[in-house]
This record gives structure tokens, C-alpha cells and sequence, in this order.
């Protein structure tokens, strides 16, 4: 059955998983044309920019995160990093908790209705290998391992939440989880991965 998923949609995967090197590709330009053009002197800038489209901004920059753990468009936490700049450093990882949270429960609901074929879809065949590993794996301490996962940003926290769509972890269970470390994981990642954009635009 998982075969007949796959030959279904091939290019729906094609798309998802070339999306993330397009949209890096994207941001980085983006970011060497603002530099060199002196479109935003500053970051300072950029938000006074930003703050010009109001809430809107806001609400439209929570719908990117809460697609992103189920489309992802840019790899890793780099849509953090962007509303990092957008809307100052706590406000953009406090939208990006919020987007992502919503993004997590939604995956953890599509892959407990749809099961495997879901996560063969949104997954390329590698990291759907390393999906149907754990699935078999951790099944029992998948509370743990979604814990660690949050604990230490980079590890792959949206494989281990479809993992966990897929046992019998409950919703209450899963969303407490959830709400509780993905603040820590999203900060985290967030500060750290900006601060190593800093050093490297500054080398440019």
C-alpha cells in the first residue's frame, strides 16, 4: 500500500523537497541585494519597513511558520531568522512559536488520519526510511524522544512529531509537549543561527 502511495505522487515530492534549496537560495540573494543596493541602512530599518503593513505582517508571517513543518519552504529555523529581522528578536520568535505550534498540531493530526502514505508524501525516501525506523523504534518513549528533540533545536523535532502522529500517543498529551519546550527549541535555534548570519554578512 505504501508502494501504491508513492507512485502516485512523485512530482508532489519533487516539489516538496526541492523547495527548501530554493527557498535558501532565494533568502540569501535577497539578503546580498538589501546589503549592497542600501535598500535598509539597517535592521532597525527593515522593521520600521515592516511595521508600515500592521497586523497583517504578523498574521500573514504566522501562516508561513504553521505551513512550514508541513511544507517546508525554507530549510531548518530560517524562517525564524526572518522574523527575527522583521519584527525584532523576542516578538519574531514569539510569532514563529505560535506558527509553528499550529504547524506541529496540524502535521501530527494529517499523519494520524492519513497515516504513512502522509508522511511518504512530505518526506523524501531517505528521511522516510529514517521515519519507518523510528516509527518501529520509539514507539513506547516517544514522549522522550520529542522531549530531547525540542531539548536540542537541531535535531529533527517535525520527523519525530510524524512519528508520533503514528502511535498511540494522545493530543493532550502531544500538544502539552508541545506548548512546553517548542518556546526553548524555537529561541534557541533562532539566536544561534542569527548570530551566524551576523558573522558571515559581516564578511561579505
Amino acid at each position: 500500500m505504501a508502494q501504491k502511495s508513492h507512485s502516485r505522487a512523485p512530482w508532489q515530492q519533487k516539489v516538496i523537497q526541492v523547495l527548501p534549496v530554493i527557498g535558501l537560495a532565494a533568502f540569501i540573494l535577497i539578503l546580498i541585494y538589501i546589503r549592497r543596493s542600501g535598500m535598509f541602512s539597517s535592521v532597525a530599518d527593515l522593521q520600521h519597513f515592516i511595521k508600515n503593513f500592521g497586523n497583517f505582517a504578523v498574521i500573514a508571517f504566522i501562516v508561513v511558520q504553521a505551513i512550514q513543518p508541513i511544507i517546508p519552504f525554507l530549510p531548518g529555523g530560517f524562517a525564524t531568522i526572518v522574523g527575527m529581522l522583521m519584527f525584532g528578536n523576542i516578538p519574531g520568535v514569539i510569532y514563529s512559536y505560535i506558527g509553528l505550534v499550529i504547524g506541529e498540531i496540524g502535521l501530527f493530526l494529517l499523519v494520524r488520519r492519513f497515516g504513512p502514505k502522509f508522511a511518504r508524501l512530505v518526506l523524501s525516501e531517505k528521511n522516510f526510511q529514517k521515519f519507518e525506523a523510528a516509527l518501529q523504534n520509539h514507539t513506547q518513549d516517544i514522549k522522550k524522544l520529542l522531549i530531547v528533540c525540542f531539548i536540542f533545536p537541531f535535531l529533527p523535532d517535525d520527523l519525530t512529531c510524524l512519528v508520533a502522529g503514528m502511535t498511540d500517543l494522545s493530543f493532550r498529551e502531544y500538544l502539552k509537549i508541545i506548548l512546553i519546550f517548542k518556546l526553548w527549541s524555537v529561541g534557541a535555534y533562532g539566536y544561534f543561527c542569527l548570530f551566524v548570519l551576523n558573522k558571515t554578512i559581516a564578511g561579505l
